[in-house]
């Protein structure tokens, strides 16, 4: 029963503000910072705006956060969803 009195006494405002529940922060060290915007400009110079301006700049790092900066990954993600996006919807037989 003593953890549930932990817990009932943990002080969750000091908790966030020493980080103690973070997952390491979301800042970029300056390698990857640089990985970020060189994969970021690879990415836009074979997508382009079109696609960019459809998905966000932010979904696009994100993606390749997620992807380890791997350009050809985040290539494939950015036009699958452009491509979801942008295509209308099948027609059915029975619409005819």
């Amino acid at each position: 029963m003593s953890r549930h009195r932990d817990i009932r006494n943990l002080n969750i405002h000091a908790e966030l503000d020493d980080d103690a529940l973070s997952d390491g922060g979301d800042e970029l060290t300056p390698e990857q910072e640089r990985q970020m915007n060189e994969a970021f400009d690879q990415v836009y110079s074979v997508i382009g705006d079109s696609v960019i301006s459809e998905l966000s700049e932010r979904a696009v790092r994100e993606a390749l956060w997620e992807l380890y900066f791997d350009v050809d990954q985040t290539v494939e993600w950015a036009l699958g969803k452009y491509t979801s996006h942008t295509a209308s919807p099948p027609m059915s037989i029975y619409s005819i």
